[in-house]
């Protein structure tokens, strides 16, 4: 997925107010975390699945935690 495609999904998912309340607060989550937002960003618009596990693996176990939340709202 490119971001071009994630910003899209991302903007169809937030007409459902329950997704809209979890997705702000887990990016609000993710903004405490100095740096972060950027790089899960560049993480989403991995297309290659052992490149973007690789790269989840190397965030703070926090971070890890958040960005697969992220994932499974994504794609629920």
């Amino acid at each position: 997925m490119n971001p071009f495609e994630l910003v899209n999904l991302i903007q169809s998912k937030m007409q459902n107010p329950v997704f809209a309340r979890q997705f702000n607060n887990l990016i609000s989550q993710l903004e405490s975390i100095p740096g972060l937002k950027q790089e899960v960003m560049r993480i989403a618009s991995i297309n290659d699945e052992r490149k973007r596990q690789r790269a989840i693996e190397r965030l703070p176990d926090q971070a890890k935690a958040i960005v697969g939340q992220i994932f499974a709202l994504l794609n629920s």
